[in-house]
């Protein structure tokens, strides 16, 4: 387990956690990258900007 960066709640992680997978902060929804796993460190996702199909 660690915390989410938004709000502070704690964020249970899976076993085989890896660096750049995504997970939700289930209190706010926040979506979370992981940057590191000894010991888990999360950080709010990149947003991702649309691409309208080009």
């Amino acid at each position: 387990m660690t915390d989410c960066v938004e709000c502070g709640a704690e964020v249970s992680l899976h076993e085989d956690l890896e660096v750049g997978e995504i997970v939700d902060c289930d209190t706010c929804g926040q979506e979370l990258e992981v940057v590191d796993t000894e010991p888990p460190v999360l950080d709010r996702a990149p947003e991702l900007d649309e691409d309208w199909g080009e």
